[in-house]
C-alpha cells in the first residue's frame, strides 16, 4: 500500500495453497499487530474441506463458520456438514445445512468436519483472537 498516513490500515491479503486449493490464512504479522488469526476458504462440490480430519486442540478460543454462497439465499448454505467436538470417548457429531457458527473454548478437542454432502460452493472461515498463526495440538 501506499505509504500515506492510513496506508498500513489497508492490508492486501495473501493467497496461499492447500493441495489444489486456495486460502486466504491471516494472523498478528500479517495484520500490522492486530490480534486475529483467520482462515478462509471455499469447499466445493464434490471436494471436502482440507486440513480437518484430525481431532486437535487450540491453546485459544476459536470461531468456525460456515456459510452459503448464494447472495439471494442466505439461509441455503448449499451443503450438509458433520462437525464433531468434544473429548475423546464424549464427542458428538453434529450435522447442519444452514448458515452455522460453531464456538470452540480453548482446550477443546474438535473435528474431523465431514462434508456429506455438497451442492454449491460455501464459505468455511476460522476466527481466533490470537496473534499467533494457527496452530493444532492433538
Amino acid at each position: 500500500m501506499a505509504k500515506t498516513k492510513y496506508g498500513d490500515c489497508i492490508v492486501t491479503l495473501p493467497i496461499s495453497k492447500i493441495g489444489d486449493k486456495e486460502r486466504i490464512l491471516v494472523d498478528a504479522g500479517t495484520l500490522n499487530g492486530f490480534a486475529c488469526s483467520i482462515s478462509y476458504g471455499f469447499a466445493f462440490p464434490p471436494a471436502s474441506i482440507v486440513g480437518i480430519n484430525e481431532p486437535h486442540v487450540h491453546d485459544y478460543d476459536e470461531a468456525v463458520f460456515f456459510i452459503g454462497s448464494d447472495p439471494h439465499n442466505m439461509s441455503d448454505l448449499g451443503a450438509e456438514v458433520e462437525f464433531t467436538i468434544g473429548a475423546e470417548g464424549e464427542e458428538e457429531k453434529h450435522v447442519f445445512d444452514k448458515p452455522t457458527a460453531v464456538v470452540i473454548p480453548k482446550g477443546l478437542p474438535h473435528c474431523p468436519v465431514v462434508t456429506r454432502r455438497v451442492d454449491k460452493p460455501f464459505l468455511f472461515m476460522a476466527v481466533s483472537l490470537t496473534a499467533e498463526s494457527y496452530t493444532a495440538k492433538k
